[in-house]
């Protein structure tokens, strides 16, 4: 009876501190980006993870939680969004952040062809320049 009893509370013990319930899922999250540029693409960057306890903070209540552990994740990893992202919360409140992140990079095929309309322009803005300047 005494095992049982040390069984169960200490089951007890390391269930409590390993709590952790699932908020909610999200596809793409971002503090830092509003939506992907035109002609970009995203890198994968590997798995991130942040947590943010609004104690840390000072203030009380759950305001910004969300927001500061995504923040949080971006800064840490140096990535403009988040992917297939899990938010868990866990025994003490605190919000934990799980996904990958993704860096914002230019699509090549758009640059290079950026790049040759840009020369082409500049060839055609000094053909017009030096016909001006001959006929002066």
């Amino acid at each position: 009876m005494k095992n049982l009893i040390l069984l169960l509370s200490a089951s007890l013990l390391f269930a409590s501190c390993a709590m952790k319930q699932k908020v909610m899922d999200v596809s793409v999250v971002s503090m830092t980006q509003t939506h992907l540029p035109p002609a970009a693409k995203l890198q994968e960057k590997g798995p991130v993870s942040s947590t943010f306890c609004s104690d840390a903070m000072h203030d009380k209540g759950n305001i910004g939680l969300f927001d500061e552990a995504i923040k949080s994740a971006q800064t840490q990893n140096s990535v403009d969004f988040i992917t297939n992202v899990s938010f868990w919360k866990d025994e003490k409140g605190c919000i934990l952040l799980e996904g990958t992140g993704q860096k914002i990079v230019a699509d090549a095929s758009s640059t290079m062809e950026d790049t040759a309309a840009t020369t082409t322009d500049d060839a055609h803005a000094k053909k017009k320049s030096g016909k001006k300047s001959m006929k002066k």
